[in-house]
């Protein structure tokens, strides 16, 4: 069942990530039913680690464990969440503040206890996915007169956290039958997954739109069976000029729902290279927040 709150996010979502500044309808329903679906499917693997009162956010971000890259970023989400919250907690004068004044988010503390090579916390590397984003935000920020440049900076803005401040939406979303019960830092952590799973689907879906353009396969570099964020990586990363199709707000149509659909055959049927010698491809090989 759809959500209005949640629809109308994804919505601005998909204009923030490079969509049409008026997103397709059916194309946005779409995105809507695959990320409800993920998320379930995330909650039911938590389960599966589940200490049997309430799903905690540190089940879901066990889940990251076998993608450094993703939960790289997600410490650096965390992180920033932290030093905001200390930031409205303090004197409104201060611009800045010392992160050893910033206290240790709990997941943090959790995340150390898993990393037992450092490279979960090792925020230092490039993630070349946020820069690509970047750049597309840039792109087309450009091309913007003041009031879509306000609209377009709303819409980077946009996010499941802005329903309601105690997550109420996302939680009736996600288990409309209340049969799972969820912390507030669960609900946090299953937000910012909705989040990366729209980021990731538009991207992916920019990616198809290129391949019909250029007659190349972008997924032709991925010789494993996890479907990530790898695809900027290769003949489309930073290292050669490539077809620009982020400019669709002003002379290319929406994101189609055929296109999604694409998006979703590709990821459904990986490659069955060298990761996984030919064996069975892992169940949530196609959940894009893990």
């Amino acid at each position: 069942m759809a959500n209005k709150k949640i629809t109308h996010q994804i919505c601005m979502m998909m204009y923030g990530f490079g969509d049409s500044h008026v997103p397709n309808p059916e194309t946005v329903r779409l995105v809507e039913n695959i990320v409800q679906k993920q998320l379930r499917t995330i909650v039911n693997e938590a389960l599966k680690h589940w200490d049997g009162k309430m799903v905690k956010g540190q089940e879901l971000v066990f889940l990251l464990r076998h993608n450094k890259h993703k939960m790289q970023r997600f410490v650096k989400y965390i992180r920033q969440q932290e030093v905001t919250r200390k930031l409205k907690s303090t004197n409104p004068s201060v611009i800045n503040i010392d992160p050893d004044d910033v206290p240790k988010n709990p997941l943090i503390e959790f995340i150390e206890r898993l990393d037992e090579t450092g490279e979960f916390l090792d925020t230092s590397e490039i993630d070349e996915t946020k820069i690509d984003r970047l750049l597309r935000a840039d792109r087309i920020s450009k091309d913007l007169n003041e009031e879509k440049y306000i609209e377009f900076q709303r819409a980077r803005c946009a996010s499941f956290r802005r329903c309601q401040a105690n997550f109420e939406h996302i939680k009736q979303w996600i288990d409309p039958t209340d049969e799972v019960k969820f912390t507030q830092e669960a609900l946090e952590v299953l937000c910012y997954f909705a989040y990366q799973t729209v980021a990731e689907i538009v991207d992916y879906a920019l990616l198809v739109r290129e391949d019909a353009q250029s007659g190349n396969d972008p997924l032709s570099h991925l010789p494993g069976s996890y479907y990530t964020a790898t695809m900027f990586n290769a003949p489309h990363g930073l290292e050669r000029k490539k077809i620009d199709c982020t400019r669709i707000h002003t002379n290319q149509p929406p994101i189609s729902p055929n296109e999604i659909k694409e998006v979703m055959r590709r990821v459904h049927t990986p490659q069955a290279g060298k990761l996984n010698f030919g064996g069975k491809v892992p169940e949530t090989h196609y959940l894009f927040a893990l």
